[in-house]
């Protein structure tokens, strides 16, 4: 027993190793590629798809048969007729072993671009999730930052209220929004087990042992412009190119019910035991070409239907880079904006009201707001980061890979914490 506790301590502490360190996110997405079930999935059918290729090029199995012929009547023993060996091939019209060659090829192009579109989708997804954590550690950062300002600013009015420096109401409105602060940080910290359940799922894992992340995120500063992506997106696009394929499955379709007007071939041989040999020759005769008709004319209508859905992607594949790249435009401004100019005031500002408020110049509920807008401006911020960078995974989804188009760094580092002065 002592033995197996021992065992499992060691397991759990090489469990907890594996994330020890912070989990970047060029880590994160190999990690997914390599273990994610949903690619392993998606790639398995094409692999399936892939192996059925050379059958088409195969021909029907042939048939050997034992025949007896001329047995007297009355007679109910076999080996008074004529006993005769036969072997048959039927052979398919080129045409239409060509055609389904074509087919099975197309089908299999439509599973690799499958593949690879889910390779994008989980890309995406975990990056989102991956950015969704990074909000969730800076938010409980930010909080308990708050919450230890507001016990200095909460001891400091009590201190205040017993000199008769200031009014009951403020020592409560400050116990009000320390607990206020405690109950946030609670809440966020449930919220962050959750998130890092959805990035634990998408990276297939199972363990305990908490994932850590960057503390701080880099982009490219300069995106490509929307026109680019665009033109980008409609030349790589995996949706795209395996509608395409499905377009182009369609039209050997057409081809092969055109085939189905011509004869196929059916070989055969009979060997007469002790008696010489037989040959066969015949062929089908496409009499009730009706039938092939209504294939021929289903094979268009389905060629059809193929081309109007992938025109369909060309118009969605148009609007999402947009929207996509309006979002990222948006968000890239506002964490510059934040970066150079709300934050640092907002951290001077309140700076200043602290030492205005012990010096008796701004009234309690004054410094209360400016610790909000303070509070507010970082939240936002470190949301703007996350916006910027689901943004890209968007785009990157879309377009088919990274869109790292320049070495410059938007984000550098975390803004600096304010300085919360003595309570």
């Amino acid at each position: 027993m002592s033995r197996l506790i021992i065992s499992c301590l060691i397991a759990f502490l090489f469990m907890a190793a594996v994330w020890a360190e912070p989990l970047s996110l060029k880590d994160a997405v190999a990690l997914a590629q390599k273990n994610n079930p949903e690619l392993a999935a998606a790639k398995a059918r094409w692999e399936a798809a892939k192996a059925k290729i050379p059958q088409t090029l195969s021909l029907p199995d042939p048939k050997l048969g034992l025949e007896y012929e001329q047995i007297p009547s009355g007679s109910r023993n076999l080996e008074d007729g004529m006993k005769m060996y036969t072997a048959e091939q039927m052979i398919m019209f080129p045409g239409k072993i060509a055609a389904e060659y074509l087919i099975t090829e197309r089908e299999a192009a439509i599973f690799k671009a499958q593949y690879r579109a889910k390779v994008l989708e989980i890309f995406s997804q975990l990056k989102s999730a991956y950015y969704d954590l990074f909000i969730a550690d800076r938010s409980i950062e930010i909080v308990a930052e708050v919450r230890d300002l507001l016990a200095r600013i909460r001891k400091t009015a009590g201190a205040k209220y017993i000199v008769g420096e200031t009014i009951q109401a403020d020592v409560l409105q400050a116990n009000i929004e320390y607990l206020m602060m405690e109950n946030e940080l609670l809440t966020l910290r449930q919220e962050r087990s959750v998130k890092e359940a959805r990035l634990k799922a998408l990276l297939n894992q199972s363990d305990a042992a908490t994932i850590e992340v960057a503390p701080a995120l880099s982009f490219t500063e300069t995106l490509e412009a929307a026109t680019s992506l665009e033109q980008k997106a409609l030349t790589v696009r995996p949706e795209l190119l395996s509608m395409k394929a499905a377009l182009e499955g369609k039209d050997y379709s057409q081809l092969k019910a055109k085939m189905e007007f011509f004869p196929d071939l059916d070989l055969g041989v009979k060997k007469r035991v002790g008696d010489g040999w037989d040959a066969m020759l015949s062929f089908s005769v496409p009499l009730y070409f009706w039938k092939q008709g209504y294939g021929l004319a289903a094979a268009g209508l389905e060629r059809e239907a193929a081309a109007a859905e992938y025109e369909a992607m060309v118009n969605t594949t148009r609007w999402e880079i947009r929207e996509a790249w309006v979002m990222a435009d948006a968000a890239g401004r506002a964490i510059k904006l934040y970066e150079t100019s709300i934050i640092p005031q907002s951290s001077a500002a309140l700076k200043g009201a602290l030492a205005a408020y012990l010096g008796k110049k701004v009234e309690f509920q004054t410094l209360l707001q400016i610790e909000r807008t303070y509070r507010e401006a970082k939240l936002k911020y470190y949301e703007s980061q996350a916006n910027y960078g689901k943004a890209l995974a968007e785009l990157e989804r879309i377009t088919g890979g990274n869109l790292w188009v320049c070495r410059e760094k938007l984000v550098k580092s975390s803004p600096p914490k304010a300085e919360q002065g003595k309570g």
